[in-house]
């Protein structure tokens, strides 16, 4: 079992998240406690990577004593806490507890109002393990052992590749971490300046975003299909070639274009001789822009990743949003990768609906002639979760499933709250109006 516990952070007062689920859903008023989930579970998720970049950092080892390297490796984590959280000395007691097999890392408050990480004793050991065995390459280094600069970058690469191979196995985990906040437009308008554009003010998750999108967009000097077939010549091993398809149709019906980025900046291009900057592409292209470039790199590489997603539906029509819900069951189905997202869409929920009921009448097989949606777009019951938070009384929030055991899908009730809210509206008017 992989999850997270949360209590008393921010405006959760209780929560947990089972990281195991395919695909899970929360929705809620403003200011209710989504973007704090994603944000823990995006950090929890990232200790790993966290710990992979302080050993491969060569002061940690060569300006400190052997004693100080488990200390200092906590000190590392708190600080990158607070680069996702901000200053904690001002917040009431929590605990947050990130469960992965038989390991947990607890981060709590302490009565001083400072960040405290506690590692399991199994956990704790193998991160001393790999602590001393980067330590011991970072003496061989000092001591001048490679016969040229190439020799030693050789090293540092194979290295982060021993250590990174390691480190997944530790954590159990080997997906790659993708965070996409809410507000994308904001980037696509500073396009222009984004390459060079200073983001040590941000916070942790948006600049790990924006660094995400510089590695990202050099993959598309040219439209997809070009990209396709560059890819297929020059990488070993076959690409699904049907999901790749789907996933660039998809595309093409929400963006109703290509995005290419040249050396002369970013553009959206309607046809050959047609385009637009980003800069200038309406805001529902530049809002997802980057969920579409991801989902579609994940599939065409193949990826294992973990994805949190923010409102996906922003700025764009209803049926683009059904489009993009498809588009992500299938990167999660055809590669074994999972997905929390944050809505306040109804198109959004009864677009996964769909799916899910199809996995309960369709199946895993059933194709050809009569099948509604395709299988590989299918979503099942027991790999999804939806969950909704809400203001009680006081700042107590609860959160609670709204998933129906019976009909294997979201309750209709949640989704429909507002048109039932605006219809009893529209009755009492109409007998005020009959009445007059």
């Amino acid at each position: 079992m992989n999850r997270i516990d949360i209590k008393n952070f921010g405006p959760i007062n209780e929560a947990s998240v089972d990281l195991d689920k395919n695909i899970q859903v929360l929705i809620g008023t403003q200011a209710s406690g989504k973007s704090t989930i994603c944000k823990i579970v995006y950090f929890c998720q990232k200790i790993r990577d966290y710990t992979l970049d302080f050993l491969m950092n060569a002061e940690q080892f060569t300006q400190n004593h052997r004693n100080e390297y488990y200390v200092n490796y906590l000190k590392y984590l708190t600080r990158q806490f607070m680069g996702c959280f901000g200053t904690t000395i001002h917040m009431q007691k929590f605990s947050i507890v990130y469960q992965f097999g038989d390991k947990n890392i607890s981060i709590r408050l302490n009565k001083d109002g400072y960040v405290r990480f506690t590692l399991s004793k199994d956990l704790r050991d193998k991160i001393n393990v790999l602590i001393c065995d980067a330590a011991a390459m970072y003496s061989k280094t000092d001591q001048n052992s490679f016969d040229s600069i190439i020799d030693k970058l050789t090293a540092m690469v194979a290295m982060k590749g021993q250590l990174s191979k390691l480190l997944s196995e530790t954590f159990g985990n080997s997906s790659e971490i993708i965070y996409i906040p809410a507000g994308r437009s904001l980037l696509a308008t500073l396009s222009e300046q984004l390459q060079d554009f200073p983001i040590s003010d941000m916070d942790l998750t948006m600049q790990e975003f924006i660094r995400q999108i510089r590695i990202t967009k050099s993959k598309f000097g040219s439209r997809i299909p070009d990209i396709v077939r560059d890819y297929t010549k020059t990488v070993r091993g076959q690409i699904n070639n049907h999901s790749v398809e789907q996933a660039y149709g998809l595309i093409q019906n929400i963006l109703k274009a290509d995005y290419m980025s040249e050396n002369d900046g970013e553009r959206i291009y309607y046809d050959e001789r047609h385009w637009v900057k980003l800069m200038y592409a309406s805001s529902g292209q530049q809002e997802a822009l980057w969920i579409l470039m991801l989902c579609f790199m994940t599939i065409l590489e193949k990826k294992n990743s973990f994805f949190i997603i923010e409102e996906p539906e922003a700025h764009l029509f209803p049926v683009a949003q059904k489009d993009i819900v498809n588009l992500i069951a299938l990167m999660v189905n055809t590669t074994g990768s999972k997905a929390i997202i944050t809505t306040h869409s109804p198109y959004i929920l009864t677009s996964f609906n769909i799916l899910l009921y199809s996995g309960k009448v369709e199946g895993r097989q059933k194709t050809g002639d009569g099948v509604v949606i395709h299988r590989d777009m299918r979503l099942f019951y027991d790999g999804f979760a939806a969950y909704k938070l809400e203001n009680i009384s006081r700042g107590i929030k609860r959160i609670e499933s709204i998933m129906d055991e019976e009909s294997h899908m979201i309750y209709t009730d949640y989704i429909d709250e507002v048109s039932n809210i605006t219809n009893n509206e529209l009755e009492r008017l109409l007998d005020v109006g009959m009445n007059q």
